[in-house]
């Protein structure tokens, strides 16, 4: 890993800990550089969520994630990073890795639908593309802290039922409690594996935990409780 821009990890860690808490306070159980990869991680995902709410026209927002693809591909042949404070953190860790180009390229593709307005007829349609996106990134983020592929599978099913848990009546509103019901199954199927994931991997799965907080309480804010779920799940790996 390159020297870290202290002043980008700093907007990156901020970024995350404003729009991001689970994410953020995960993060902080890991040691560097995973840490701050996985700060990079989550402020990317940041970024291309909040697009669609940036522009008028999906071309527009085409044209944004054209910008975000290149950013990243000219940082996984080695180039110079663009000056954005994202891309420049993520330069710096192992994100910048060629070999998550065609996994981070698949984010971006699926981060083009809500551009269109494009809305969810069934739980299991909603929770497919969160797995392409949310999901996605969670997978990546478990091999980063050097997971194997079967992990982070199932950190990506794991991760779509996180979003639909935390975001799932936002995103699909007329679907209601179909989306709870789908979130709870999807995460109760992956629970067993993430429990028993090795330990290094913990600080890139831990938010998953809150999952079933999420579920019970909606998104009403609880910040004790999600600081001891965490907790919980990083001491005796409780999924």
């Amino acid at each position: 890993m390159s020297q870290l821009p202290t002043q980008s990890r700093d907007h990156c860690s901020s970024l995350v800990r404003r729009q991001d808490e689970d994410r953020w306070l995960a993060a902080q159980y890991a040691k560097e550089p995973l840490q701050t990869a996985l700060l990079a991680l989550a402020a990317l995902r940041i970024e291309l969520r909040r697009i669609p709410s940036q522009v008028t026209e999906p071309q527009l927002g085409e044209i944004r994630l054209q910008w975000w693809r290149e950013g990243l591909e000219a940082i996984s042949r080695g180039g110079a990073p663009r000056a954005h404070p994202v891309l420049e953190i993520a330069a710096a860790t192992s994100l910048a890795d060629s070999r998550w180009s065609e996994r981070l390229d698949a984010v971006i593709d699926a981060s083009a639908r809500p551009l269109y307005g494009e809305g969810f007829s069934s739980a299991e349609g909603l929770g497919e593309w969160l797995r392409e996106s949310e999901g996605a990134l969670d997978a990546l983020a478990v091999e980063i802290a050097g997971g194997d592929k079967a992990l982070a599978d199932v950190a990506a099913n794991a991760g779509a039922a996180f979003a639909m848990a935390r975001e799932g009546r936002i995103l699909a509103p007329k679907l209601g409690d179909e989306i709870e019901a789908y979130a709870a199954a999807l995460f109760r199927k992956a629970a067993p594996t993430l429990s028993k994931a090795p330990p290094a991997t913990a600080p890139a799965l831990l938010h998953l935990a809150l999952t079933p907080v999420y579920l019970r309480d909606g998104t009403r804010r609880a910040p004790l409780r999600k600081r001891m779920t965490l907790f919980s799940a990083m001491a005796f790996a409780r999924f």
